[in-house]
């Protein structure tokens, strides 16, 4: 409880609307005030990076498209032009030369860079690959230290020259990727954005990189991979979707500095704690499945934790839990 401020009951926003019989004005005037407080931010990260108006419109006009073309393709209906245009509101004409893209353009456009400089931004594969291979390395016991409490990942040499069977780190990138990175390159870039650590020809993982401390290709792959799934959860359960997924959160104000700095603290030991369980769990299961050949072995899991704080001008009425 916070005896500072009016405390309110836990609340489970997962509800359907229709059962506290909201209109479907009123339903789409509760979102899309929702929606506004989502976009302000993104709007703040556009302006920072120069992206105006006109391109996020643009997009914006893609994506009305792309998204009614999935709700409205059924088996015993045609898609058309004009029903696109009916459900999103975007003039039949842009609907007509949006739907002609080539895939090439449409893949160009969803990676957001340019074919001309494609270096300059990593694909699903390439940016998710860094995080693929810390999940091997602080998940699978062959690069574990078993002997340790919690165990820990492992110390690697960079290959194991004497063939005397220990794990290296050749052997962690191979896993993953088979032959086709070089462990070299994936060394050099480690060391770059601070990943590992090398002294003696001994390499160390930063236990705490979950993200990387630089670069931008990478920090933006995963800001809309996680923002993206987020917001999934959030809208299938607005949708009413049964079960509903995991969505709370902790929220307080009234603190000073000092205390948002205990809990910050306190977020990132038990965040990092629950990150390496649910990891471990998950690449154990993961092998299960793969080994078992099942069917079903069709689904992904994503987990995500995040704290954020900031002064505020008009103080909120306060909730322990949301």
């Amino acid at each position: 409880m916070d005896p500072g401020t009016t405390q309110r009951n836990s609340k489970d926003y997962t509800s359907n609307m229709a059962e506290h019989n909201l209109d479907s004005q009123q339903a789409s005037r509760l979102i899309f005030a929702a929606i506004s407080k989502t976009l302000k931010p993104v709007v703040r990260l556009l302006l920072h990076y120069g992206i105006g108006y006109p391109q996020l419109i643009a997009l914006l006009k893609r994506l009305y498209v792309r998204a009614a073309e999935e709700e409205l393709n059924t088996v015993d209906k045609r898609v058309s032009d004009s029903r696109i245009t009916l459900l999103t509101g975007v003039h039949r004409k842009d609907v007509a030369r949006l739907r002609k893209e080539s895939p090439e353009i449409q893949q160009e456009i969803a990676e957001g860079y340019s074919q001309d400089n494609p270096s300059d931004s990593p694909n699903d594969n390439t940016a998710s690959l860094g995080a693929r291979l810390v999940a091997e390395w602080m998940a699978n016991p062959r690069f574990l230290q078993e002997e340790r409490e919690n165990n820990p990942p492992a110390p690697l040499l960079f290959r194991d020259l004497e063939k005397r069977g220990r794990a290296d780190f050749c052997e962690l990138v191979e896993t993953v990727c088979r032959k086709d990175i070089r462990p070299r390159s994936v060394l050099d870039e480690w060391q770059r954005l601070g990943i590992v650590s090398v002294s003696d020809d001994i390499i160390s993982l930063n236990t705490e990189a979950f993200a990387p401390k630089a670069g931008l290709a990478e920090k933006a792959y995963f800001f809309g991979r996680n923002i993206q799934d987020h917001v999934e959860a959030g809208a299938s359960n607005l949708r009413g979707s049964a079960p509903p997924f995991f969505d709370r959160s902790v929220f307080y104000d009234q603190l000073s500095q000092d205390s948002v700095e205990k809990l910050r603290a306190l977020s990132a030991l038990g965040a990092s704690e629950l990150l390496t369980k649910i990891n471990a769990r998950a690449h154990s299961l993961q092998m299960k499945d793969i080994a078992n050949k099942t069917d079903s072995a069709q689904f992904r899991f994503n987990l995500g934790i995040f704290n954020y704080s900031t002064a505020q001008s008009q103080p909120e009425e306060a909730t322990c839990e949301e």
